[in-house]
């Protein structure tokens, strides 16, 4: 296990951030000048930076996801002290280009942290959440530079779209990506998730503050920007990672939710392509919303891909690799979906062991897929055929009556001891066969019950030197004589 990060430290760099935010606060309220609260901003961004590097360098699952959180908040704490030393007696808003490309920058990092920290708790992650970063990463450029300098005052309305975007992105991404599975999401989620939302208000406010032509922003809007360094800083404190050999285990889920978000930002990319046919619109957002298109139709191609991949994968997950047939799990699932009565053969064959024994395991499954080529002969295209494993089949016979079945029954008896040849040797085979009904099994058991019914019929017939018996229920034990039966199953095998 790593070596947690002291908590003296950590607890000194929370309460500094949080003090900090509180001492911004009443500043704002008491309405100080600006200039001293803006120094007092990137504060609590390098303290939750220095948490969560320090969390990284603890090692384990979530090395590399707080290393990116840290890089995050170190990235916003250059760009607000940038923007705190900017001069602003040259005129130029209190956040320069500089602090701007520098929240971009920290707007990657947050999006590569919500990644790790989802594939962290899961690592079997499904890829295709990176290239819907790349589709919304566009999508949202193409959205933000509907706001760049020229289209409206001073340039900062496209920076507060964009950042809304990403962190309404990034939420989504949260909630869909820890709840996959139908898990509950634990108590860092809740934290990135509080921390995005706080800062994607402050943003929009922001935004529609720029928009009405206001240069300067509210102190309040500071103040609730910064919950997310002090949100942040405790995130590491709830985190609980999942060690590799749990989480190896844990199935990739992907669910038709995961597309919302690359889906909203492909149409809205659409709409402004057809929008920017007019010439409306700057070449910059048409040229981004374009890309993004593109970046959509290729993940459209890996969804298909991956919808590929899982037929496949259901496919094999029910098929039996020697004979091609169904194997136990798809009979259950027949078994399960049955609608009508229905009749089950179950097969063993008699004298396999000494053929897998004498001549070779190479040559029992040759004769395991001759055995299953002739069954299949015999049977009709609704009737199903599985392997159970080893020597072992059944045969699925919806709406067929228990004489029908036993008539195929034999049949089959016929075509599987007919003798086979393997080079020069002569192979014959016996057949133990076990015929039961639904009719004849308790409902309530499930399918389970007829396939135990069946297994009893198997062995009183393999009991027998082979052939066929079939399961009927016990008749019923006149009242008198019923303190004289055994106590015991209700059914029994004939």
């Amino acid at each position: 296990m790593p070596e947690s990060p002291g908590p003296r430290v950590d607890q000194a760099l929370r309460i500094t951030a949080g003090a900090t935010l509180l001492l911004i606060a009443l500043l704002v309220v008491a309405g100080a000048p600006s200039p001293l609260a803006a120094v007092l901003v990137p504060v609590p961004y390098a303290a939750c930076a220095a948490i969560c590097l320090r969390r990284a360098r603890c090692g384990g699952v979530q090395r590399a996801t707080w290393a990116a959180a840290g890089a995050a908040m170190t990235t916003f704490f250059v760009g607000t002290g940038w923007a705190a030393l900017s001069p602003a007696d040259r005129g130029e808003p209190i956040h320069t280009s500089t602090s701007d490309a520098l929240a971009v920058l920290g707007f990657v990092l947050l999006y590569l942290f919500v990644g790790l920290l989802l594939r962290s708790d899961r690592p079997v992650f499904n890829s295709g959440v990176w290239f819907d970063g790349v589709v919304a990463g566009l999508g949202i450029a193409s959205l933000a530079s509907l706001g760049a300098p020229g289209r409206d005052s001073n340039g900062r309305f496209g920076v507060h779209l964009a950042g809304v975007l990403v962190y309404l992105v990034l939420i989504l991404l949260v909630v869909i990506g820890g709840s996959l599975g139908g898990r509950r999401l634990h108590r860092t989620h809740v934290l990135v998730v509080a921390a995005f939302g706080a800062a994607a208000i402050a943003d929009g406010l922001a935004m529609l503050g720029h928009a009405g032509g206001t240069l300067a922003e509210p102190g309040s809007l500071v103040v609730l920007s910064l919950a997310l360094p002090v949100l942040l800083a405790f995130a590491p404190v709830a985190a609980t990672p999942r060690r590799r050999s749990d989480a190896a285990t844990t199935p990739t889920i992907v669910g038709w939710a995961t597309l919302a978000v690359p889906a909203f930002f492909a149409v809205s990319s659409v709409l402004l392509l057809a929008v920017g046919q007019s010439g409306r619109l700057p070449a910059l957002s048409t040229t981004l919303a374009a890309a993004c298109v593109l970046a959509a139709l290729g993940r459209a191609s890996l969804t298909f891909r991956e919808l590929r991949d899982l037929r496949d994968v259901h496919h094999q997950a029910r098929t039996d690799d020697l004979t091609g047939l169904p194997n136990r799990r798809a009979l259950y699932e027949h078994l399960d979906a049955l609608a009508t009565p229905a009749t089950l053969l179950l097969l063993d064959l008699d004298g396999f062991k000494e053929v897998n024994d004498s001549i070779g395991h190479a040559a029992g499954d040759q004769v395991l897929a001759q055995t299953a080529d002739r069954i299949k002969v015999v049977l009709a295209p609704q009737q199903v055929l599985a392997r159970l494993g080893g020597d072992e089949f059944a045969i699925l016979l919806p709406g067929a009556t228990l004489a029908e079945a036993a008539d195929l029954a034999w049949r089959i008896h016929v075509a599987v001891t007919c003798p086979s040849h393997l080079g020069d040797k002569q192979i014959r085979l016996g057949v133990s066969i076990g015929v039961s009904g639904t009719h004849l099994a308790d409902a309530d058991a499930g399918s389970g019950e007829l396939l135990r019914t069946a297994d009893i019929a198997m062995y009183v017939a393999k009991r027998r030197g082979g052939g066929v018996a079939a399961y009927e229920p016990r008749p019923a034990v006149p009242e008198p004589a019923r303190e004289h039966v055994p106590s015991g199953s209700e059914l029994s095998p004939i």
